[in-house]
């Protein structure tokens, strides 16, 4: 019963972001592979490191890898998360040179169980510093906003715990006007090995609303390991 119910979802996320892709001509097709530590180092804070490789049907085959550095702290049993971040960003850029970036974020995010279900929401404020021998950018640092909703449920018995979830992007420096930049929508399923290990399977999806940047359609497999 419960492989039905995966093999359901996976159908109809495939279907959702096929429908999607076929809404504009340029949609770019690519993978996402990461690697996550997560250590609880009291009842308040826990530090996270994460390095992931974004996959691209391109030339070259790199989009572009994210190492990221993270502390948490939160209150009322972990429903309530502060988190300061930094990551470094090496990327292959529109200009078809290989760039590094810097980036910096700080999190909100609260979330409620219901029953099986977990709501959540994440609040992002982030700068990327972007280099100009590189490429040339109008806005530099670029500061930006970002509000992610997920729904989560859990299958009684069993490890496996389908999501699916909507990011929205917003500037909050561009000259032009800060208006919606990109939404990103993505469904999976999450499944525990152990009381440790966990593994996230996802279909991932990005619309962007102005620009040059091309929509985007990638299948993603994250592992995470608590110690």
């Amino acid at each position: 019963m419960i492989n039905k119910i995966v093999k359901l979802l996976i159908f109809f996320l495939l279907l959702s972001v096929s429908s999607f892709a076929q809404s504009r001509k340029e949609t770019d097709v690519g993978a996402s592979l990461s690697l996550e530590l997560e250590k609880e180092l009291n009842r308040f804070f826990s530090l996270s490191m994460e390095e992931e490789i974004r996959l691209l049907d391109s030339p070259t085959g790199f989009d572009r890898s994210v190492t990221s550095l993270g502390l948490d702290y939160a209150l009322f049993g972990r429903k309530l998360k502060f988190g300061a971040y930094y990551a470094f960003i090496y990327l292959y850029n529109n200009d078809h040179l290989y760039e590094p970036r810097h980036r910096y974020y700080f999190n909100l995010s609260y979330k409620e169980t219901i029953n099986q279900f977990t709501l959540s929401w994440r609040g992002r404020v982030q700068g990327t510093y972007r280099d100009e021998n590189r490429g040339e950018y109008k806005i530099n640092p670029k500061y930006g906003l970002k509000n992610k909703f997920q729904v989560e449920y859990a299958i009684w018995g069993s490890p496996w715990k389908p999501f699916i979830s909507c990011d929205l992007s917003n500037d909050l420096n561009n000259p032009m006007g800060n208006a919606l930049t990109r939404i990103r929508y993505q469904g999976g399923t999450g499944w525990r090995l152990n009381r440790t290990d966990y593994l996230d399977f996802f279909v991932r999806y990005d619309q962007y609303m102005a620009g040059d940047e091309h929509n985007g359609v990638s299948i993603g497999v994250g592992y995470k390991i608590k110690l």
